[in-house]
């Protein structure tokens, strides 16, 4: 990426952060979806324990509704406040997806390293035998999320049911990333080692990398139509 383009997107990404800043929609929506969800599988467990692959299963089930629920907001805010053709004179259609898509990315990181060192708290029945490789599952889980969320928002911004089409057309593309991922958050739960795991982290890591690659290709005639 030119360096011309490398400065835009950064822009755009101190864009969103001020108005994330000012608003706190965002992460207010976020953190809010997380402590209730959450809270709700803390208390309907009790103190019992509870099966290391329904644990996996309930780490992905928040992870992708809070993305559904925070992560739409930037190409949809955009829209609605009718700044869309301003950031369109502004800077060059890939350096918009990168910034757009580094804010959903750091937003993603915070939500989901916030749900697991939630639930290790609020369920103290959970034993993660792999601390490092669950790190490195929320982390490629993350930035997978956020990337299928950033192309996907663009394409909705402009329909009139917003919120509710997203998780319709995300999901399709998320399976090949969520599945692979719960078997590798049981993994980790489970203590096993990096070695034990590659073969899932490996399709979250090219699925993330293919989303990501498409996204790029296709963001133009999706951000421009």
């Amino acid at each position: 990426m030119p360096p011309m383009a490398r400065s835009k997107w950064v822009a755009v990404l101190w864009k969103d952060l001020q108005s994330e800043a000012r608003t706190r929609y965002g992460i207010t929506s976020l953190l809010l979806f997380v402590v209730t969800a959450v809270t709700l599988v803390a208390v309907s467990t009790a103190d019992e324990a509870i099966p290391r692959p329904v644990i996996s299963a309930v780490i992905w089930i928040v992870m992708f509704f809070t993305a559904m629920t925070g992560l739409a907001r930037g190409f949809i805010s955009e829209e609605e406040r009718g700044t869309s053709l301003y950031l369109r004179l502004s800077a060059s259609p890939l350096s918009i997806y990168f910034g757009k898509l580094a804010g959903n990315v750091l937003l993603s990181l915070i939500a989901n390293t916030l749900i697991v060192v939630l639930l290790a708290i609020l369920i103290p029945t959970l034993t993660i035998g792999g601390l490092g490789m669950l790190v490195l599952v929320v982390v490629i889980a993350s930035i997978g999320l956020a990337a299928v969320t950033t192309i996907t928002s663009a394409i909705v911004a402009k329909a009139g049911s917003k919120q509710a089409l997203l998780p319709v057309l995300a999901f399709p593309v998320l399976l090949p990333l969520v599945m692979p991922g719960i078997q590798a958050t049981l993994l980790a739960l489970a203590g096993l080692t990096l070695a034990d795991a590659w073969g899932d982290l490996g399709v979250m890591i090219a699925h993330t990398g293919i989303v990501t690659t498409i996204g790029a290709i296709l963001f133009d005639a999706v951000w421009n139509d």
